[in-house]
Order: C-alpha cells, then structure tokens, then sequence
C-alpha cells in the first residue's frame, strides 16, 4: 500500500526521523531548502545579509578580506566568535561574517550555534529553532550526518541552528560526535564560522579549542570591562587569538553605532 504523504519519516532502526516535521521544498534546480527562513525577515543589524552595500556592511568584508590573508600563511577555516561577556555582539558579528564571506558567488560558507546556552542564531535571522534538525540533534543522532541539519540558507551559506534534542551544553560540545561533524564540515565548506559563549560568563567554548583554528573577540565600545577582557584574554591560548573586533566605536565610522574591524593582538 503506498505510504500517506503525512506519514512520519523514519532514519534506519525504525525511529523517527528529525525531519519529520521539517518544512523542507525543492529548488526547480532539485536543491532543498527549509521554508521557514522565508517567513521572517532577519534583524536589521545583519547587515551583510539586509543592506550589503551599506558602509556598515563594507566593514564586515574588510574583516573577511583580513582573514582571508590570514589564512595564507597557515590554516584558517574553522573561526569561533567570542566575547568576554553577555551583550558584546559576538552573534551578530559571527552572523554578518559568514554573510561577508558568503558574498562572493560559488563560495560555501557554513554558520554554526555553538552557544548553547542560548542559542540566538535562528532568532537573529527570523527562523523557528525548531522548524528542523540542529546542532544537538546531530550529536545525539550519529546517523543523522551534517548535511541533513545544514540548512540552506542562500546559495552561498549554509546555517546549523542549535536544535531541539535536550542534552547539557558542555556534553554536547566535549562530544567525540561534534569533532567529527566539524571535520565533516572542513571536507564541505571553506569557511566555518561558529557563534560561541561569553569566554568569562560560561566558558563552554574552551572546550572546542583544540578542534578550531582561532577565536575572534568581540569587545563593545562603553560596554566592555577591562577586568573582563583581561580575564577572557587569560583564557584563551594566545595562538589562537586571531585578534579583536570593536564594535560600536564612533571613531570608525561616525555615522553608525554598530561597527567592526579586526585589529591582531599584540605579541
């Protein structure tokens, strides 16, 4: 008898499958894609994805442009965004990167939720965390592989939103699971940015050090402590700190509130 078209669909072992209640079409070109990024519009302060020609939006590739030298005197695909504490802009820094690198046609950018505490990256672009598999639901499902919880967000990114499996934080992300879906993503994508925890307030994302190739700080202008950033720099294996983002300082750009560059640590 042929199966109901609103029959749950199933991954080997019989269980259902993650995807079940996804809401996944096809491209005319036979691409998938999930709906629920086309019902929302992203914040306004993504403006590499809402307003890229905007000068704010310049600064992101300048950040991009940086890396991308980085990256010739060794190897750089795998970058974590951080910051010292709550409130800095280390998500919409780590979003409005990965649509910086994005930009140029026939790249594969991958964005990943690595703060699993709260995770925000879906919110950020207007899309229900739930709607499919993410990041968690990978790690408690080996047979669930990357490219079934990598949803296309253009044709150029590819996002993992935290998902909907409940698994404490750091088990997730000092998971054996999670490496290999990060070197799975190395094979697929030329970059990976993940969006991760405050470095002081929960400092879950030392535990991904030795699986990335480097931390960018975000630090906000007036918002920022010295003590903070001292204690987050402390943290951190000066090796791989790739430098600091600054956000909000009106010396940049006087014009707008919401700036970033990146500057190199000093040795």
């Amino acid at each position: 008898m042929k199966q109901s078209s609103n029959a749950p669909a199933t991954i080997p072992g019989g269980r259902p499958s993650p995807l079940a209640d996804s809401r996944v079409d096809k491209r005319p070109d036979g691409s998938l894609y999930d709906r629920t990024f086309e019902r929302f519009r992203p914040d306004e302060r993504l403006v590499s994805l809402v307003s890229p020609a905007s000068l704010v939006a310049e600064q992101y590739r300048t950040l991009s442009l940086v890396l991308e030298q980085r990256r010739q005197t060794g190897t750089l695909q795998i970058v974590a965004i951080t910051s010292p504490s709550v409130g800095d802009g280390k998500t919409t820094t780590a979003i409005n990167l990965a649509g910086a690198f994005a930009q140029s046609p026939g790249s594969r950018v991958l964005l990943m939720d690595l703060d699993l505490r709260h995770p925000s990256v879906a919110g950020y672009l207007g899309i229900r965390d739930n709607a499919g598999p993410g990041l968690r639901d990978a790690v408690v499902h080996e047979d669930l592989p990357l490219k079934e919880v990598a949803k296309r967000y253009s044709a150029t990114l590819s996002v993992v939103t935290g998902g909907r499996t409940q698994i404490p934080p750091h088990e997730c992300l000092k998971s054996p699971r999670l490496q290999h879906l990060l070197q799975e993503a190395r094979h697929e994508y030329e970059w990976i940015i993940l969006d991760t925890s405050p470095l002081v307030m929960t400092p879950d994302c030392l535990t991904l050090e030795k699986w990335l190739d480097g931390f960018v700080m975000v630090v906000s202008a007036h918002h920022t402590s010295r003590i903070l950033l001292e204690e987050a720099l402390n943290s951190i294996e000066p090796s791989k700190l790739l430098g600091f983002v600054f956000n909000g300082d009106e010396r940049l750009l006087s014009t707008y509130s919401y700036t970033a560059y990146l500057q190199a640590r000093s040795s």
